[in-house]
């Protein structure tokens, strides 16, 4: 039985006096994980392995030991690519506009264009097979 729904007066003594657990240690199945899901976030193997808390030598050891490993990363790099293309084609074909209002009144509407960042992102982007720079 939990003791996590009753008061705190209603619990025995000995159960307060015992000392929490250590919190568990991550896997290596879990570090793995979280550093693919960096990856599909991020796009950058460097990034995925900072904000996963392994060292990127270790990330690349993973990749050149375990092709299983090397497969999923190269998916969640492709899934990554997909999604910033995909953002680059929303944005071309659908600009966003914002509505300018004077003493209450709209007056005009702006096209709002700020795609340095993307800009960026695209350039970042690996070559696909077939494409050239």
């Amino acid at each position: 039985m939990g003791w996590t729904h009753c008061p705190i007066e209603e619990v025995p003594a000995e159960v307060l006096a015992e000392k929490p657990s250590a919190p568990r240690k991550r896997t290596l199945a879990t570090k793995k994980r979280d550093y693919e899901r960096h990856l599909m976030r991020w796009g950058c193997h460097l990034d995925a392995a900072a904000r996963a808390g392994v060292d990127p030598r270790t990330a690349r050891r993973w990749r050149e030991d375990d092709p299983e490993f090397a497969r999923r990363c190269d998916v969640s790099l492709a899934i990554y690519i997909e999604r910033v293309e995909e953002e680059a084609f929303e944005r071309a074909t659908r600009p966003q506009f914002r509505a300018t209002w004077y003493r209450g009144r709209q007056i005009s509407h702006l096209l709002r264009v700020n795609d340095a960042m993307l800009m960026r992102l695209l350039r970042r982007l690996p070559l696909k097979p077939g494409r050239e720079a």
